[in-house]
């Protein structure tokens, strides 16, 4: 899995991926030097976001952020999300059509399917009322 990974990383301006399960949990980072809590705290936000617009029935597969410093990409593939940390994103296309191969690697690869299914059983509901913000709650409500 680490290897995919190091695909991303490879691409210029990229500094970290970060792979979460649709549950938010942590399966595998690389590059990127935050702590596990700020980490999760982002991935949470992240699939917050993605799961609004689920809300309304409208797919979304990729977001980009600017989150202290950092330009955010996060690419959804039904049971995993890849954060990807930028400090400048210089070759945008090559970045996109790199997480999609990564991604169809990801889901194919024994180990890295194993690996993702572990966390996958611990579905956490990411769109809890008494964990979001009242920004949040705003934003969903205006959804609906």
């Amino acid at each position: 899995m680490n290897r995919w990974l190091r695909e991303i990383t490879d691409i210029a301006g990229v500094e970290g991926v970060v792979l979460v399960s649709e549950g938010g949990q942590i399966i595998e980072k690389l590059g990127i030097q935050l702590d596990k809590a700020t980490l999760s705290q982002i991935s949470k936000h992240v699939l917050r976001i993605i799961s609004s617009f689920n809300i309304v029935e409208q797919e979304v597969k990729e977001i980009e952020l600017i989150w202290s410093g950092y330009q955010l990409m996060a690419m959804s593939a039904g049971t995993i999300v890849l954060i990807i940390f930028c400090g400048s994103i210089k070759a945008l296309s090559l970045l996109r059509i790199t997480i999609n191969v990564v991604v169809a690697h990801l889901l194919e690869d024994k180990k890295s399917v194993k690996q993702i299914k572990k966390f996958s059983s611990e579905k956490a509901s990411v769109l809890k009322k008494e964990d979001l913000d009242q920004l949040e709650i705003k934003l969903i409500s205006k959804l609906q």
